[in-house]
């Protein structure tokens, strides 16, 4: 309860800070406060389109985070058994957590367009966390499991399935925790950066030209909601898997 009462007391501080600022600009155009915006997001919240909106960047978050984790798994196992894969790997997925994301981005869209490029760049950022964590999770296994298991005369995919993805699993959970909140946020830069038709990014364009920002207030509160929604469940997820 203790840990609840202070988070909320911190949310409470940024929303004081934040109002005390948008009383002393005293100009909602510029800054709206807390109560403007949160006005603002009850009337996106009872529009259809706006859960259209949100539906669609769910939807190309996970096309992109399926084909990213199922890759990134993969090849975890195979770099965590054979370290010619993982030298092999190991200067892309360094270049790929060490480049800014809004470069990224833009080189992406610039070789494969505004729409294809939504589903890579989510791709690309989201595959390095799981796939070093899958690698980390299969080099951890101790060495004497290894071993006992070698004389049991096991084929290789049953060891891999049966062995050591389940205990690579708290490496992976934690990846995907981590992976698909930076993935949201990415997605969400992509739309904004490539102009998307649609989706979370494209409102938060259109209200930044034209100078609605109630609207981009309002829309990064539900940006927030939802990553919080994303860690509340799968924290849920992970601790009802440790308990089986």
């Amino acid at each position: 309860m203790r840990k609840y009462l202070v988070g909320l007391s911190s949310i409470g501080l940024i929303f004081i800070i934040w109002a005390i600022y948008a009383q002393s600009v005293a100009n909602p155009y510029i800054l709206p406060g807390p109560g403007v915006t949160i006005e603002y997001l009850g009337q996106l919240l009872t529009d259809l389109e706006t859960y259209k909106t949100i539906f669609l960047t769910l939807f190309r978050l996970f096309i992109a985070f399926i084909l990213s984790l199922s890759m990134a798994v993969i090849l975890g196992v195979f770099a965590g058994n054979k370290d010619i894969v993982d030298e092999f790997l190991h200067p892309i997925t360094s270049m790929l957590r060490s480049l800014p994301i809004a470069s990224i981005i833009i080189i992406i869209i610039i070789i494969f367009g505004n729409q294809t490029s939504l589903y890579i760049i989510t791709f690309l950022m989201i595959f390095p966390i799981t796939y070093e964590a899958t690698k980390a999770g299969v080099k951890n296994i101790d060495q004497s499991i290894k071993d006992a298991l070698a004389l049991e005369g096991l084929p290789k995919w049953k060891l891999i399935i049966f062995v050591q993805l389940p205990l690579a699993y708290p490496f992976i959970s934690t990846a995907i925790t981590q992976s698909l909140g930076l993935g949201f946020k990415v997605i969400v830069m992509a739309e904004f950066i490539s102009q998307s038709r649609s989706g979370i990014g494209r409102a938060l364009k259109d209200g930044s030209i034209s100078i609605d920002y109630q609207a981009v207030f309002a829309w990064t509160l539900i940006i927030i909601f939802i990553v919080i929604i994303f860690e509340s469940l799968l924290n849920i997820i992970k601790r009802k898997a440790y308990l089986t």
